[in-house]
């Protein structure tokens, strides 16, 4: 079993047809907010615990060990990221364009490519703005909806599939495999909470989107063949990468792909309110024509005025331990309830192409 965490700034575009699904990672170099503030570089990574990995397999990169573990000593830092790859390895992701195949031309294919929908709660006909256990939570429709939320036409940029993406494209993952899934909503207090989507200066009216938001996605790919490999080609043309991964002693492989800002994971679970989501802002770059900075609905603790009354749910009912422990964000502290995103809130988007 191969399972890839996903969080950070970056954006899911299904196909029309459902069969694959490109995972944009946004480069965000100090981008500028509309109240005058500037975001922080944000690094993509992707980091892989297996038993082992052939081809470009780093284990004690500097660079990466001191950004994950940034208040360790550069030695420990390499011993701590040594620690958390095991078998497996880490990597910048600077204009790679990557894709997941089988680890050998005779093993049996993968799977199709399907997501994890019909499972979200309702009533009255309506869908319920919160999941109420754990089989619930994994509904992808948890996944912050651009295409909902923008006042006006957000229609995605098709450029950005392309072959010589814009620049805000920091990397890119194809998935034409695997069950996808949300892994973790938003944690605001004890409970399960929606979000509403405002503008920053809280000027103009409320979407009537709100819901609950995912903060982590997830994809799940069975592997019947003895591995799975991750292909690196360079947008630019440049040499690439491959990492050839097989399972751990329980028959695990696990992969993070990450696009954070500097952290440093509080040292107990954060069980406040997070501050709003000014991120979310870079997200309508993406778009054909992309609204001014002002007007651009970010998500902000609570639900909007227009959502009804919808059950008390404990956050830590749908978030059980056995559903999403994970020995990788575990090891580089970047496990659910006490991640650097708690404290604000940061949710991976969606959009749909035209």
């Amino acid at each position: 079993m191969l399972r890839i965490l996903f969080s950070g700034l970056m954006t899911f575009i299904p196909s029309q047809d459902g069969k694959e699904m490109t995972v944009l990672l946004l480069n965000v170099d100090h981008h500028h907010i509309s109240d005058d503030t500037t975001l922080d570089h944000h690094t993509p990574l992707l980091i892989a615990r297996a038993g082992n990995c052939s081809g470009t397999c780093p284990k004690r990169d500097a660079d990466i060990a001191q950004f994950v573990y940034s208040d360790q000593s550069q030695s420990t830092a390499l011993d701590s990221l040594e620690s958390a790859v095991a078998g497996g390895g880490a990597w910048f992701l600077d204009g790679s364009d990557l894709s997941i195949r089988k680890g050998s031309t005779t093993d049996p294919d993968l799977p199709d490519l399907e997501f994890r929908d019909n499972v979200r709660g309702s009533a009255n006909n309506a869908l319920l703005p919160i999941p109420t256990t754990s089989t619930e939570r994994e509904d992808f429709s948890w996944v912050a909806d651009l295409k909902q939320i923008c006042p006006t036409d957000c229609t995605v940029n098709t450029d950005l599939l392309g072959e010589n993406p814009p620049a805000i494209v920091a990397a890119r993952l194809k998935l034409k495999t695997g069950k996808i899934f949300t892994y973790s909503v938003a944690r605001i207090g004890s409970d399960v909470t929606p979000v509403h989507f405002q503008r920053l200066d809280s000027q103009g009216s409320v979407s009537l989107y709100s819901q609950a938001i995912a903060t982590w996605v997830g994809a799940d790919i069975e592997v019947s063949g003895d591995s799975i490999e991750f292909v690196e080609e360079k947008l630019n043309g440049d040499p690439g990468r491959t990492m050839t991964l097989t399972p751990d002693s329980n028959g695990k492989v696990e992969v993070a792909v990450l696009n954070l800002p500097p952290f440093v994971p509080p040292s107990t679970p954060f069980t406040g309110t997070p501050a709003i989501g000014k991120h979310f802002e870079a997200y309508y770059d993406i778009v054909e024509t992309p609204p001014s900075d002002a007007t651009r609905y970010v998500p902000k603790p609570g639900a909007a005025s227009t959502v009804g009354s919808y059950p008390q749910v404990a956050w830590s009912d749908v978030h059980p331990s056995t559903a999403v422990w994970s020995d990788l964000l575990n090891a580089i502290r970047l496990n659910i309830g006490r991640t650097a995103y708690e404290q604000a809130l940061c949710p991976p988007g969606k959009d749909t192409l035209p």
